[in-house]
């Protein structure tokens, strides 16, 4: 009957949609495509008892795979587009690097595992000194640019395991994992010294201020640190600018 057609098709689509959902298009397609040709054999050998042209089973076939595999690929761009949201929602639209929101979430993540393995961290902040400048001499869609550049080169320029965000305007904040005070020294300067280089180079009439945080058995929350360290940064702004603030954090339970 019609009824036990679409319930047995409903039978063969719950897996394939999860194929799809959890594993990619492919595996739903491939699924798809077997799902048809065991339900085409399974009622070409019973076609005696039925009294069914082969004609119509292979029609009834056809309309079976289109059915899945329509469903297949509305599945695969419903979880392509929910991926994107997500993506977006977790991304600074200007700079493709992590926004505030993303940022601190990842970073929580990161101060749980150090106080578990007792592994020191550094977090960095810094801000583009003059930027309105920028914005006035040039246009917003130049300072634009330069906010990208700067996203750019900082996620070119670090490991994959740095945690890189955009925390508005033109401040910027990174966490080193496993980075005590030595490295934090090496990695700042070279990173500072790579970031001055590329400014000069395009002549723009700015300067980076950063403040430098290393936290060693530290069981502090992030938004202290995030305190700490920016206010780090403004001591680099107020003295005069172009400059580092280091300082090393210990915090024991």
């Amino acid at each position: 009957s019609t009824s036990f057609d679409i319930s047995i098709s409903f039978f063969y689509l719950a897996p394939i949609i999860f194929a799809t959902w959890y594993i990619d298009l492919t595996a739903g397609i491939t699924l798809s495509i077997t799902s048809t040709i065991i339900w085409l054999v399974t009622s070409v050998l019973a076609l005696p008892s039925q009294g069914i042209s082969m004609w119509v089973l292979v029609l009834d076939s056809a309309i079976r795979l289109g059915l899945f595999l329509v469903s297949t690929i509305l599945i695969a761009h419903l979880q392509r587009a929910l991926n994107r949201e997500r993506g977006l929602a977790r991304t600074d639209y200007l700079t493709g690097i992590l926004n505030s929101r993303a940022f601190r979430e990842q970073a929580n993540i990161e101060l749980a595992r150090a106080k578990r393995s007792q592994r020191p961290f550094t977090i960095i902040y810094f801000e583009l000194d003059n930027f309105k400048e920028i914005n006035e001499r040039f246009g917003h869609a130049q300072g634009d640019k330069v906010l990208q550049f700067i996203g750019r080169e900082l996620s070119r320029f670090l490991r994959v395991t740095d945690i890189i965000g955009r925390m508005g305007g033109e401040e910027f904040v990174v966490l080193f994992s496993e980075t005590d005070q030595q490295n934090a020294y090496s990695v700042v300067a070279r990173l500072y010294g790579f970031l001055t280089a590329e400014i000069r180079k395009k002549k723009w009439p700015i300067t980076i201020s950063m403040g430098v945080l290393t936290c060693i058995q530290t069981t502090i929350e992030l938004d202290k640190v995030l305190h700490e360290v920016d206010k780090m940064m403004y001591e680099s702004k107020k003295s005069e600018k172009n400059r580092i603030t280091y300082r090393v954090m210990v915090h024991d339970n």
